[in-house]
């Protein structure tokens, strides 16, 4: 009894010490992501966690992650000694009280209970709000400059002792310039901000962790305005200063209008040497790429859509590059220097033979979150982003309205002189005297975003196409190699993303997916395609999993338990695409909502084989 009596007094030590390290390091990491990232939400950490953090700033996160576990340890032993020679018989109890007010700080601090109740109200603004109209282009050349973090606040010279915006000032000036424009909870980083301009929708969670396959294929029913001008022949891309693959970037891009996405690892051999931004090329160096892109598109004969995002403005104290001299030692430096950077960008543009065809939109993607002139900037009431249009197609006025990053789509819809309705997604167009939905639902609005949506839901389970047609940007799959598709082939669209565990518990309930990959494949010869993946079924209840390689059904099977599996499929020379495409398709049945942890199945690797002795 009394090595019973030990036992459980050692398993109830070891079970406070976790309570106590996990309430410390959660205090801890939010004191970190407050200061580094400024006051993010929830719903940005958890989408994060969802996206690739492929990118130049890697090493900063991972860095981050290592100094909250040590710290958080450090701490935990210092805290639990301390009440231990303090509290002495009552100290587990004060240990175990210490643990859980700290895990309640995050809590609070990120609102989680009325994060949790929207999530599971069923809302209806998308199902009401959401219209996706048809669009008439004029073939009208279209740039649009998205500044990181750039408010109009900065022009304040009563606040900052003068106008740290000098050039985008009088750009303004000269052109149609918007006031009230007004930052949603949901539109308060980049990509979000990129969706919602694009596509007149915030990125939003629906149910939490099971939906996060949505945001992995990046919602690919979802339409968006630059499908459309893709559509009726404009050439279109998206050029970013850091990283295309964080966030996924290059997936929401590359599924929603843009047939080119590039960012900083493909122009960093070109112009990265001397960059000295953290998050990816300085300004400098990135608009000498966007000319040379212009210069580009504007030989090809065709209209075309170039979307920049630059970096140089990004928190907590952004990059002075080569080109500015320090004055503050601050974020403010960054700001005056990316104002020069990109009115200088704008009057380059302004010069050249295609600028009578093109309109320009110049606009900050969301207010500065913390930098190191908070003391300043966290006083200012009313603070409003950035949003200039240069060369509209249009005769008409901007209308007075109070605006969010969804109104922006058809706003530049109209500017541009396109013929639609004046609506795109949930936005409302500024040339319109119709009220934008932050202007008749006021405070409302971001609470109804983030509600539960069956409409939402259903842009996520659409079959996403491939977007890699181009045999050049397909990494060729080794013959005999093993490839594990959960993290070697990720840049694909879909199908390790059809039931991927998350924290090795919950499982995303996709059940389809597809991706196109190359090999080098001879024409005289066949292949083997050797699957390994991991069929979750519930008892009593059969599955049917179907793969197939480009038209046809090439394997049907059944399971009655859950397992993992080898499957190897022939790959015949006339299922090999030209450029030696395979074209990977897997489907399974769908099962009842309750059920949807058992749905889909989970791909785990595979590897092409040459069959040498195969029937031609």
């Amino acid at each position: 009894m009394t090595n019973i009596k030990k036992y459980l007094s050692q398993l109830c030590a070891v079970f406070i010490f976790i309570v106590l390290y996990f309430g410390v390091a959660s205090v801890f990491s939010v004191i970190w992501i407050l200061q580094n990232f400024g006051d993010v939400k929830l719903e940005q950490i958890l989408l994060n966690l969802a996206q690739p953090i492929e990118g130049v700033a890697i090493g900063f996160v991972i860095s981050g992650v290592s100094i909250i576990g040590i710290m958080g340890l450090v701490l935990t032993v210092g805290v639990y000694m301390l009440v231990q020679a303090v509290f002495k018989k009552y100290a587990k109890v004060v240990c175990l009280m210490i643990g859980v007010g700290c895990l309640a700080y995050p809590i609070i601090k990120w609102n989680l209970v009325d994060f949790i109740v929207a999530k599971y109200t069923v809302g209806t603004i998308y199902e009401e709000e959401h219209v996706v109209p048809k669009i008439t282009t004029n073939q009208r050349n279209l740039i649009v400059i998205i500044l990181e973090s750039y408010e109009k606040t900065y022009q304040d010279e009563s606040v900052f002792g003068k106008n740290l915006s000098p050039h985008l000032t009088q750009i303004q000036n000269e052109n149609l310039s918007a006031d009230g424009f007004y930052q949603l909870r949901q539109t308060h980083w980049t990509i979000t901000s990129l969706l919602s301009s694009f596509c007149g929708v915030p990125l939003k969670l629906n149910n939490i962790f099971v939906d996060l396959s949505v945001y992995r294929t990046f919602i690919p029913g979802l339409s968006c305005w630059p499908n459309q001008l893709k559509e009726q022949g404009y050439e279109t891309v998206l050029m970013k200063a850091a990283s295309i693959q964080y966030t996924a970037t290059d997936r929401f891009a590359l599924q929603h209008g843009f047939k080119k996405a590039i960012g900083y690892r493909e122009l960093k051999d070109e112009y990265g040497y001397v960059s000295n931004a953290r998050w990816g090329l300085n300004d400098h160096q990135f608009y000498r790429a966007v000319k040379k892109e212009l210069t580009a598109l504007s030989q090809k004969g065709k209209p075309f859509l170039l979307a920049t995002v630059q970096v140089d403005t990004h928190n907590p104290s952004g990059h002075l590059n080569e080109t500015c001299r320090p004055e503050y030692h601050d974020f403010r430096d960054a700001i005056s220097c990316s104002d020069k950077e990109a009115a200088a960008l704008i009057r380059w543009i302004q010069a050249q033979p295609f600028y009578p065809n093109t309109t320009i939109i110049v606009m900050g993607d969301h207010i500065a979150p913390r930098t190191d002139i908070d003391d300043i900037l966290q006083e200012i009431p009313d603070r409003g982003i950035y949003f200039t249009i240069i060369n509209p197609q249009t005769e008409q006025k901007l209308q007075p309205h109070t605006f969010t990053n969804v109104d922006v789509a058809p706003t530049i819809l109209d500017a541009v002189g396109f013929n639609f309705d004046g609506k795109f997604g949930l936005g409302r167009s500024l040339f319109r005297s119709e009220p934008t939905l932050i202007e008749t639902k006021g405070d409302e609005l971001e609470f109804e975003l983030d509600c539960f949506s069956k409409k939402y839901r259903s842009w996520g389970n659409v079959v996403p196409p491939s977007v890699f047609e181009d045999p050049s940007v397909l990494d060729a799959v080794p013959l005999g190699q093993q490839i594990n598709l959960t993290n070697a082939l990720s840049r694909y669209i879909g199908i390790q993303d059809m039931a991927e565990a998350v924290l090795g518990e919950i499982w995303l309930d996709e059940n389809h997916g597809e991706m196109k990959f190359r090999i080098n494949a001879q024409a005289n010869k066949a292949y083997e395609l050797v699957l390994r993946m991991y069929v979750p079924v519930i008892q009593t209840k059969e599955k049917e999993v179907r793969i197939s390689i480009g038209a046809s059904d090439t394997v049907t099977k059944k399971y009655t338990k859950s397992m993992f599996d080898t499957v190897r499929i022939p790959l015949m020379p006339h299922q090999i695409q030209s450029g030696g495409i395979v074209h990977l398709r897997v489907d399974t049945h769908a099962l009842p909502i309750g059920e949807r942890l058992y749905e889909g199945i989970r791909l785990v690797d595979m590897q092409i084989n040459e069959r040498p002795n195969a029937v031609k």
